[in-house]
């Protein structure tokens, strides 16, 4: 069994990013995220709507990205120990060119495997290949989650982007709803249908509702009853209600730490 303790040690670090990245979040007030409100029109129909979106703090970003280098530094780390054990070598031959592949192509595999593989042993290689995103099994969207392959094509994806420019956070992703209306006598709210969820900008729509003998102008006093979790305006787009940014993460994590595991005990 070979000792990954660096590929060990940054995963770890990502976790503690995740922790406070989690922290600071939950620190922000709820009213600085957002402030939810319903307004209709003449006929009765309406929205709630996003008003009042904050600005989220600058140091989320930052530690999303800190977090998502050390998990791609972990899978790099891997196939450079790797690497070693298999040459003999350290540091191994052609260690610049050195890195854990991810990609959606696999018409780009057998290239990826000479330029970036090819010291290894072909069942490390075969280990690597069966994790790709290419590969990516056929699941039901509840577990399309938690698919390795995806959180890893999300994963380098991510990375990628945030060594270019930073990620956009945008705000909130809501998790739930109930609204509840203090509506005037004889008013009555007769539909109501809350929307997919997305993650909030200004103005964006919770849900739709029509009410009955509704008086122009009065106003919808209204308490959202929404919970709301961590959104990032990356794709892909969500494939389930529970595919949230915050889920991702813990996915990511899980993925990496699969990986690297799987290293620690087959090579």
């Amino acid at each position: 069994m070979g000792i990954y303790a660096v590929a060990r040690s940054r995963v770890n670090r990502a976790k503690a990013h995740g922790e406070r990245l989690a922290q600071l979040w939950n620190e922000i007030p709820t009213e600085h995220l957002l402030k939810p409100k319903a307004l209709a029109g003449p006929d009765g129909h309406g929205v709630i709507f996003a008003a009042g979106v904050g600005e989220v703090p600058e140091e989320l970003p930052l530690l999303l990205g800190e977090q998502l280098y050390q998990l791609r530094s972990a899978l790099d780390a891997c196939i450079y120990q790797a690497t070693i054990y298999a040459t003999k070598q350290d540091p191994p031959p052609d260690e610049g060119k050195l890195e854990f592949p991810v990609t959606s192509d696999p018409t780009e595999w057998p290239n990826i495997v000479k330029r970036r593989l090819a010291a290894l042993p072909t069942k490390i290689q075969d280990a690597i290949k069966s994790v790709q995103p290419f590969n990516n099994p056929t699941l039901p969207p509840e577990k399309m989650t938690e698919s390795i392959n995806r959180s890893l094509g999300i994963l380098h994806e991510l990375a990628r982007k945030d060594r270019h420019r930073k990620l956009h956070i945008v705000g909130s992703w809501p998790l739930d709803m109930n609204p509840e209306f203090n509506l005037p006598d004889g008013v009555t709210l007769d539909s109501l249908e809350i929307l997919p969820p997305s993650v909030l900008r200004e103005g964006a729509i919770f849900a739709r509702f029509h009410l009955t003998n509704f008086i122009p102008g009065t106003q919808i006093p209204m308490n959202p009853n929404l919970r709301t979790t961590i959104g990032c305006d990356e794709a892909p787009v969500a494939c389930h209600p529970t595919d949230t940014f915050g889920k991702r993460l813990t996915e990511m994590i899980n993925a990496v730490h699969s990986v690297v595991y799987a290293f620690e005990q087959n090579f």
